[in-house]
């Protein structure tokens, strides 16, 4: 696949390209949001995905950074359900309040493909696939988060 860079705009793009990501992905999805309301990883399509993702191999990690937790606690019992079954793949943490101030966001699976909105409450994005390049700095600085931030939603939480 030859690398492409997309400059796109509009709701139903942006999450048709995350669909796109996750599908490409082989390793690993990395997703920092602000909520999860935007990308709607609630939504039955996108839950088979990342079922599907996840449970094709036990290797398979899925980590989400969010600034605020409420919509997956309150709002995602399908999310919930999903880290139920695979607590050993998949995690879900919360920024510290320094770094709150964070607008964009980001969906990267295996560091080679990925959807970059770059605020939160708009909706242009950036679609990159088969770049890792250009992805290093936004996985590098999800890695940091990820070092940041600190487990805020198990399994047993039923959103319900």
């Amino acid at each position: 696949m030859e690398a492409a860079y997309t400059l796109q705009s509009g709701e139903t793009e942006y999450r048709q390209a995350i669909d796109v990501a996750i599908g490409l992905a082989r390793r690993e999805l990395i997703i920092f949001d602000h909520d999860l309301s935007a990308p709607r990883l609630e939504e039955p399509a996108r839950i088979a995905l990342l079922d599907a993702f996840i449970a094709g191999n036990r290797a398979r990690r899925i980590r989400i950074v969010v600034h605020d937790p409420d919509v997956v606690t309150r709002k995602s019992p399908r999310l919930i359900q999903l880290l139920s079954r695979f607590s050993h793949q998949l995690e879900i943490r919360q920024t510290p309040e320094n770094l709150r101030h964070l607008a964009d966001t980001h969906v990267i699976a295996d560091g080679e493909h990925g959807v970059r909105r770059f605020q939160y409450n708009q909706p242009r994005f950036a679609t990159m696939l088969a770049d890792p390049v250009g992805l290093k700095p936004w996985s590098d600085r999800f890695e940091e988060l990820w070092a940041e931030s600190h487990p805020c939603v198990s399994a047993n939480a039923t959103g319900l």
